[in-house]
């Protein structure tokens, strides 16, 4: 009996992931370890290092990679991490924001350019609401994990190291911040830090049936040697992550005992089910093509792709229709 191919997947603690955490779902003819990790980290690790076999990759820095053709990744469309970002937007009570359009010329902090919860933000406000990137002062906490080469124009600078973008909104020393989770001033309840949209689910909700966009924060990735000697391997490792995906989807929808810590989980369900039909967190190209297609579209805009890309581009040609 032949022995099986021993690889190591790293993602973040997810459930749809989770199954093939604790091996109830196997990739046929692979002996796989995962490990779990802070995506921030894993991602740094990964586009440094190339150090896990198989992992989770944001977005934003695959389609960098994708498009300077010299990426060692080779991607699958199974997406473990997507969200609207709407919410993510926040702003200090003083700096005269009202509405989207008073952010043109104030200073705006992100954690880094071209990561993919503030490309969103940033194409989606220049999109819908008018931003003018090269009227804002963008404040940078770190460098870029890929290396961007920054639009023409574009007013850059990096925060001292020793600031956190939190401290730095409560403070008014920036008027804005697109971040990828709530910050802690926010979360303790500082009068001086507000969102940009207070109803951000109905604003998302909104935006999702207008443009047909579901925001995607990150892709899976199998490193290109490994599928250049084992090229099966990357049909194996998706359908395994179809099939963990649809185990956790049933295992929410088994209302019996609930899988996760949601009081209304049945009432969050069909809510989200009356929303995105079906397929509430769609796995394929076909079934993502639109919210890819606006992806590249963000990422061109802001110097973090070098050229246009084509969807197909992004993923193994044979996962591409699964």
């Amino acid at each position: 009996m032949a022995s099986k191919l021993r690889l190591t997947a790293a993602f973040g603690d997810y459930d749809r992931t989770n199954f093939l955490t604790k091996g109830q779902v196997v990739p046929e003819g692979i002996d796989l370890q995962v490990i779990n990790m802070e995506p921030v980290e894993l991602f740094y690790r990964q586009c440094k290092y190339s150090e896990f076999e198989i992992s989770e990759m944001s977005m934003g820095a695959h389609c960098h990679l994708i498009s300077s053709k010299e990426s060692p990744f080779v991607g699958m469309p199974a997406f473990p991490s997507r969200a609207f970002r709407h919410s993510n937007i926040y702003y200090n009570v003083n700096s005269d924001i009202k509405i989207p359009q008073d952010l043109n010329g104030k200073r705006i902090a992100l954690l880094e350019w071209g990561m993919t919860a503030p490309l969103w933000v940033i194409g989606m406000l220049s999109d819908e609401h008018g931003l003018e990137l090269n009227s804002v002062e963008w404040m940078l906490s770190k460098p870029s994990r890929v290396p961007i080469t920054f639009p023409e124009n574009l007013n850059i600078k990096y925060i001292e190291k020793n600031k956190t973008l939190s401290d730095l909104l409560e403070s008014g020393e920036i008027d804005a911040a697109f971040l990828h989770k709530v910050p802690e001033c926010f979360q303790r309840g500082s009068k001086e830090v507000k969102r940009l949209f207070p109803e951000y689910k109905s604003s998302e909700i909104e935006y999702f049936n207008r443009t047909g966009v579901y925001p995607i924060m990150h892709c899976v990735v199998l490193r290109k040697d490994i599928y250049q000697k084992y090229p099966w391997a990357l049909r194996s490792v998706y359908k395994a992550l179809l099939k963990a995906r649809k185990k956790t989807l049933k295992a929410l929808w088994n209302n019996g005992a609930y899988a996760t810590m949601i009081p209304f989980l049945p009432s969050v369900m069909e809510e989200m089910q009356k929303i995105f039909g079906h397929e509430i967190w769609p796995y394929g190209l076909s079934s993502n093509k639109t919210t890819l297609e606006k992806m590249i579209f963000y990422a061109k805009q802001q110097g973090v792709i070098s050229r246009s890309l084509e969807v197909q581009e992004l993923f193994g040609e044979s996962v591409i229709d699964d």
